[in-house]
């Protein structure tokens, strides 16, 4: 099962903080968006294993959109 972890804001993905196939904890910081000269973190939910990154760093995102994903 997988599950998608999406931008709550939107603005420019400035770091991708977990490599692809790194196994990571609920909570985990995962990347950071800037939006208004603010760095927002975003974190997992869930426990699980990054399977793809689906957003390259220094791009644009939009609010909710996914960044990657995530399988259990």
């Amino acid at each position: 099962m997988s599950q998608d972890v999406t931008t709550p804001v939107a603005g420019q993905l400035i770091a991708r903080l977990v490599q692809e196939g790194a196994a990571i904890a609920a909570g985990t910081e995962v990347a950071i968006v800037e939006a208004m000269k603010m760095h927002i973190p975003i974190s997992t939910e869930k426990t699980g294993r990054v399977a793809k990154w689906l957003v390259d760093e220094k791009s644009v995102v939009a609010e909710g959109q996914p960044l990657l994903t995530l399988e259990a």
